[in-house]
C-alpha cells in the first residue's frame, strides 16, 4: 500500500502481532484486524470451529 503523505511503500499486517504494530489503522480497526487473524488460526474443515457461521454460504462481510 502506498501512504498518500508520503508515497512510500507500507507493509500490510501478515499477522495479529504486525496488525498491532501498523500504523496504517487506528485502535478499533486494529482491534478487529486482530480478531480476524486469531479466527481464521482456528478454523479448521470441521464446521464446529466455524463459531456459528456457514463458512460455505456467508459472505466474507459476514466473517469480518
Amino acid at each position: 500500500m502506498l501512504k498518500s503523505a508520503k508515497l512510500a511503500i507500507c507493509k500490510v499486517p501478515a499477522n495479529d502481532m504486525e496488525a498491532l504494530k501498523s500504523n496504517l489503522m487506528g485502535l478499533f480497526e486494529k482491534k478487529r484486524c486482530m480478531n480476524f487473524y486469531k479466527y481464521i488460526e482456528n478454523v479448521e474443515d470441521d464446521p464446529s470451529t466455524w463459531k456459528d457461521l456457514d463458512l460455505n454460504n456467508a459472505p466474507m462481510s459476514d466473517v469480518y
